[in-house]
């Protein structure tokens, strides 16, 4: 693990120890993962699983069409969409973590990953429509391909194991740092444990 002058540590292997638990990341040798926005992931993801006996875990992409010196739409977006699904479904508890990413030659994205009550909400067909409207006036929602996992009892260890994969990609350190200084790559939800 090397310290970067961004304050974060970069990470790469393909494994990475948190509270003692070995875990498979989307991580490679020539391309590093940020460790503190991988631990925020994962200690998120762990906190909504426990207040959640079933967790719907949902990944998108959203892009801009103009330059944003701050992240003031992506804060705003996630506070209409936990306002809408506190509506629509009666959820509270909303977990996610999102990134800021600018390449030179590319357009300003961000990457999210929300982790909702999957006793509220099982198949997120109707939110992909509503999150899709909400950006549109900001820029395009690409369709991902697989963009959720449906974590329960049953299944936890493997889909767990699989959620943590995909979305340890947020965490890569290529695309992020294009930004002020003040300007933050990531933010996570504040879940507490109960």
């Amino acid at each position: 693990m090397i310290k970067t002058n961004n304050r974060k540590t970069a990470h790469y292997s393909e494994f990475i120890v948190i509270d003692g638990e070995k875990l498979f990341i989307n991580s490679r040798k020539k391309q590093g993962v940020y460790l503190e926005i991988l631990e925020g992931i994962v200690r998120q993801l762990d906190i909504a699983l426990s207040i959640h006996k079933r967790l719907l875990v949902c990944r998108f992409d959203f892009h801009l069409n103009h330059h944003a010196k701050n992240n003031k739409i992506i804060s705003n977006f996630i506070n209409r969409t936990k306002q809408w699904l506190n509506r629509s479904y009666g959820i509270d508890n909303i977990g996610y973590v999102w990134v800021r990413e600018h390449e030179q030659s590319k357009q300003l994205h961000y990457h999210l990953a929300i982790f909702l009550d999957g006793d509220k909400i099982r198949y997120p067909a109707k939110l992909l429509i509503k999150l899709k409207e909400m950006w549109k006036p900001h820029g395009h929602m690409p369709t991902i391909e697989n963009p959720y996992y449906f974590i329960d009892k049953h299944n936890q260890v493997k889909v767990r194991g699989e959620a943590i994969y995909r979305i340890s990609y947020l965490a890569k350190i290529r695309a992020k740092g294009y930004r002020d200084p003040q300007v933050k790559d990531y933010q996570t939800s504040r879940l507490k444990p109960r």
